[in-house]
C-alpha cells in the first residue's frame, strides 16, 4: 500500500515522458545512468587543496551532460541543467575562496533559475513539478516529527560514545556566546537545506522516478544523500548510514506528499536540533 501510494503521488507530479515503442527500456536505462552519474558528481567533496580532482570530476560531468543531450532525454537534460550549475557554483566558489555565505546563496538560486529557463522549452516538460507545497497529512506530520526526534537521540548517543573532535564550524560557534552560537546554528539550518532538498528530493528523486520508478528513486537519492554527508556531522561510516536512513525517510515524505515543503521543514528542524545539541554536547 505504501509503495502504491508513493508511486501514485509522485507520478502525478512528474512531467510526462515521451513514449516510443522501440528502445524505450534502453533509453530509460541510459537516462537513469546519466542522472545517477550527475548525482555522483554533485556529492563529490570539492576541496580547495584538490583543484585537479575537482577538474577531473568537472570533465566527467561535462561528458555526462553531453551524453544527456545526445540521448535527448528530458529527464536527464533537466537534471543536467540543475546539477551542472550546482557543481559549477560550488567549484568556483570554493576554489576561488569566496565567502561560504556567497557560495551558499548562489547554489540556492542559480541552479533552480537555470532549470526553470531550460524548462521553458515545451519539449522538456515541466521543469520543477516538485516545487510546490504538496499535501501535509497527519501521517506525514507524525512521520516527520518522529524523524526529528530519533535523529536527535541518535546524535546524542553517537556523540557520547565516540566523543568526536568538533568540526571547524562547530568549534567557531562554541567560542561565541551561547545565544549567538544557537542563532548561527539556526541560520545555517534554515539556508543549507534549500539546495539539498532541491537536489535530492527535488531533481534527483523526481527525474530518477520518471525513468526508473519511485521505489528505486527513493533508495538511490538516499544513498547519494548519505555519501554527501561522509564528512558531515556525524561523520564516517556511522554518519553516512544515519544520513542515508534520514534521506530515505525524507524521500518517502516527499513521495507521499507530492511536494518538498514538508521535507524542507523536517530537514530544517532536524538540522537545528542537531546543531544545537552539537554545540551543547561537544565542549
Amino acid at each position: 500500500m505504501i509503495g502504491a501510494a508513493m508511486k501514485s503521488d509522485l507520478d502525478s507530479s512528474a512531467p510526462p515522458q515521451p513514449v516510443t515503442k522501440s528502445n524505450t527500456s534502453h533509453r530509460a536505462t541510459l537516462a537513469g545512468a546519466c542522472i545517477l552519474a550527475l548525482g555522483g558528481c554533485a556529492v563529490f567533496p570539492v576541496r580547495p587543496e584538490s583543484p585537479w580532482r575537482t577538474a577531473v570530476v568537472g570533465m566527467v560531468a561535462v561528458v555526462v551532460v553531453a551524453c544527456a543531450l545526445i540521448l535527448r532525454s528530458p529527464a536527464s537534460i533537466r537534471a543536467s541543467a540543475f546539477i551542472g550549475t550546482l557543481f559549477g557554483c560550488f567549484a568556483v566558489g570554493i576554489h576561488f575562496g569566496w565567502p561560504p555565505a556567497i557560495t551558499t546563496a548562489l547554489v540556492c538560486v542559480l541552479p533552480l533559475g537555470c532549470l526553470l529557463i531550460v524548462g521553458r522549452r515545451p519539449s522538456l516538460g515541466a521543469a520543477a513539478p516538485w516545487l510546490r507545497r504538496g499535501s501535509i497529512t497527519p501521517e506525514i506530520f507524525w512521520l516527520g516529527l518522529v524523524t526529528v526526534v530519533l535523529g536527535g537521540v541518535a546524535l546524542v548517543v553517537w556523540a557520547l560514545i565516540v566523543r568526536p573532535e568538533p568540526a571547524e564550524y562547530l568549534s567557531g560557534l562554541q567560542r561565541l556566546p551561547l545565544w549567538l552560537a544557537i542563532l548561527g546554528t539556526v541560520a545555517f539550518a534554515l539556508v543549507n537545506p534549500i539546495w539539498e532538498e532541491m537536489l535530492f528530493r527535488g531533481v534527483l528523486l523526481t527525474e530518477l522516478a520518471s525513468v526508473w520508478g519511485t521505489r528505486a528513486a527513493v533508495v538511490l537519492q538516499a544513498i547519494l544523500f548519505g555519501l554527501a554527508h561522509s564528512a558531515g556531522f556525524p561523520s564516517g561510516v556511522a554518519g553516512m548510514v544515519m544520513a542515508m536512513s534520514w534521506g530515505f525517510v525524507l524521500g518517502v515524505i516527499r513521495a507521499r506528499s507530492g511536494g518538498i515543503l514538508m521535507t524542507y521543514l523536517v530537514h530544517v528542524t532536524a538540522n537545528a536540533v542537531i546543531g544545537v545539541l552539537a554545540v551543547l554536547i561537544l565542549v
